[in-house]
């Protein structure tokens, strides 16, 4: 971690430090899919995009002083687990691929940030990395393997060169939050910002 250093250039963590505002929330919630499954509250996106100018104030105040004034989400973060079974007659827990369901209200705090995040995402991921970061391809990766695959292929000597396919199962699963909270400091992240993901992070409670 020694050899990692701020990636955020002056100006990204000024917009990113910014209060979020009414308007970005509404964006959040009319940017989802109406009839998404719910969480454990078991209200629907639609609810809140039909009835929004009677609950709108409510929520808006709600989501703006967890991201403006770090108010836990220990009461909406609530993930309900629930297995959907990949073949016809499961018989162990390997036969089964879980779901996670939240509440809409904490979903509309995370796209809000994500949607903010989004537009400075490419200064902290390394351009090899082309899957979900806008204005890149996931496809330039394929092309990129099969153009190393060829240049190994037409060497003369084959010693001193290999290619490594690596599948991480799992991997968000295997981070500890102390590495997480560690890395988006390196990162350069604003406080506002760690406090606010690593709030998502460890307010979290599951049912299953």
């Amino acid at each position: 971690m020694k050899r990692i250093s701020k990636a955020f250039s002056v100006q990204s963590v000024s917009y990113l430090d910014k209060d979020f505002t009414g308007e970005e929330i509404r964006r959040s919630i009319f940017g989802m899919g109406h009839l998404k499954a719910s969480g454990k509250d078991g209200f629907l996106a639609v609810f809140y995009q039909k009835f929004w100018d009677s609950v709108g104030m409510e929520v808006t105040k709600y989501c703006l002083e967890v991201l403006n004034k770090s108010k836990s989400l220990e009461d909406i973060n609530e993930t309900v687990i629930i297995l959907i079974p990949k073949i016809q007659k499961p018989t162990n827990m390997g036969d089964y691929r879980p779901i996670s369901l939240c509440n809409v209200l904490y979903k509309i705090i995370i796209k809000a940030m994500t949607n903010r995040l989004r537009c400075v995402l490419g200064e902290v991921i390394s351009e090899t990395q082309c899957a979900f970061i806008p204005g890149r391809m996931i496809s330039d990766n394929t092309i990129v393997g099969y153009e190393c695959v060829n240049m190994l292929k037409r060497r003369k000597r084959k010693i001193g060169y290999m290619a490594l396919k690596l599948d991480m199962s799992k991997a968000y699963d295997r981070v500890e939050w102390g590495f997480i909270e560690k890395m988006i400091f390196k990162l350069g992240f604003p406080e506002k910002w760690r406090n606010l993901i690593m709030n998502c992070i460890s307010t979290v409670s599951y049912f299953l």
